[in-house]
Parts: C-alpha cells; structure tokens; sequence
C-alpha cells in the first residue's frame, strides 16, 4: 500500500542538512509552496494521514543502513528515536517520507508501523501523491519538500498537554534523532526549524468549515546553524530489541 521498497542510501544522503535546508526554505519562501502542497491534501481528504516536511539530514548512512524511527522510554520518558539500522535488521516498519525523483517517489526514512497513520486506500494514496509530485517539481522543491505519513494516534496520546509540540534534537553519540513533546511555550524552541506540517479544520462562526495549516514538529538548531545535539538521551539496544 505505501510505496517504496528499500533504496540506496544516497535517497537520504543527498538531502541537505538542516541550516542549509532552512536557509533554502526561507529563500524561496517555502510556507507558499507548503500552503499549495497541503491545498492538495486537505482537498482529498487525506490531512489525517498525510503531512509536508522540509526533508534534511542529520547524518549520512552506509549503502546496506536506513534510518528507522522506534519508540523508546529513556531517562526523560517517552522518546522517538531514529537511527541507522542494517536493511537485514529492519522489521515491520514502513517509508514515513519521501522525496520526489524523476517522477517518482524514494523513501528517504522509515518508521516502526504501529506509529505512523498509514491507513490509506491505495489509489488515493497514489493520486495525492501525483498532484503533490506535480506541485513539487514545479515549483522547484522536490529536494526540499515532501509528503510524509502522520503520527498515529498512539504517538499523539503520549503528548503531556494539548499544546506540546514535537521537537528533534540529534543523540551525536548514538547516531539518533531523538524526537519528544516539549510545551510550544518552552524556550528550547527559540532556535528551532520547522520540519513537518499538517493540515487541519476549523469551523467559524457561521458553521463553516475551513483549513489551516499548522506546523507541528520541529528541529532544534544553533544559532549558527547545524542539529543541537541532547546528552540526556541514553539508549540501550539490549532493552529494546
């Protein structure tokens, strides 16, 4: 049901990393083309299980690894951690996002199934990602932008407040990114990067109903540029595999 079969490493080393991603997004003013792209899913009912996200790295990985995203509990609680992982060590997990190549779309990274919304019928699936494609290449962002899965339901229950948001910070140590619920109004967001959006419905005053965009993960970063890094994350393969 979601394409994408296991790819050569270069589908996620060639993207850029995250000041560079940033810097480009900003250039080419990208909340634009994330409005039209989410126009396009909203319009095909499918804003509950598909989202945008500003495609970057925090790492390379070798021709025979993907990056998989699990669910952990560390020394902070509940975390979402992704990490290289060898192709022959991947289990029940599935593309979370991808990138537009010549008419097609690579994965760039996976997750475990249990907590991304993959709940699509297939031939919406592969019309939404035609008009997105569509929309990618012509407006030039295909290398910056694309479609990616949202969380389930289980990922958005472990949220301590309805106005925590998502923020990633890079496990330098264990080649992760380490993913957790941080309340929007923390100061750890003062340097941060938006990374993944969604589109959602609200209803006005006379009963309508309308969509806003909403971005609802982010990738913290010094002021300088590059991942912030987290120390506290200490993950222990002997207790999750």
């Amino acid at each position: 049901m979601i394409p994408g079969e296991y790819v050569p490493a270069e589908s996620y080393n060639e993207l850029l990393p995250i000041a560079a991603a940033s810097r480009e997004y900003k250039r080419i003013q990208g909340d634009r083309v994330v409005d039209r792209l989410l126009s396009i899913i909203a319009a095909m009912g499918l804003e509950e299980q598909l989202g945008i996200r500003l495609l970057h790295k925090h790492n390379d990985t070798d021709c025979d690894e993907l990056m998989v995203e699990t669910a952990e509990i560390d020394d902070e609680g509940f975390c979402l951690s992704t990490r290289r992982l060898k192709c022959g060590e991947v289990a029940d997990a599935v593309p979370n996002s991808w990138r537009e190549v010549a008419g097609r779309f690579v994965p760039v990274e996976y997750s475990q199934r249990s907590l991304v919304n993959e709940d699509i019928p297939p031939d919406a699936l592969q019309a939404a990602l035609a008009r997105i494609g569509a929309a990618l290449r012509s407006t030039g962002t295909s290398n910056l932008l694309g479609p990616c899965l949202n969380y389930s339901a289980s990922v958005s229950a472990c949220a301590p407040t309805s106005s925590a948001a998502l923020l990633e910070k890079t496990d330098f140590e264990n080649v992760a990114n380490v993913v957790r619920f941080v309340d929007r109004n923390s100061a750890e967001f003062t340097n941060s990067a938006k990374t993944k959006w969604h589109a959602s419905y609200m209803i006005d005053g006379d009963g309508k109903k309308h969509w806003l965009t909403a971005c609802n993960c982010f990738c913290s970063v010094f002021p300088s540029g590059g991942h912030e890094g987290t120390k506290t994350h200490r993950y222990n393969p002997s207790e999750n595999e």
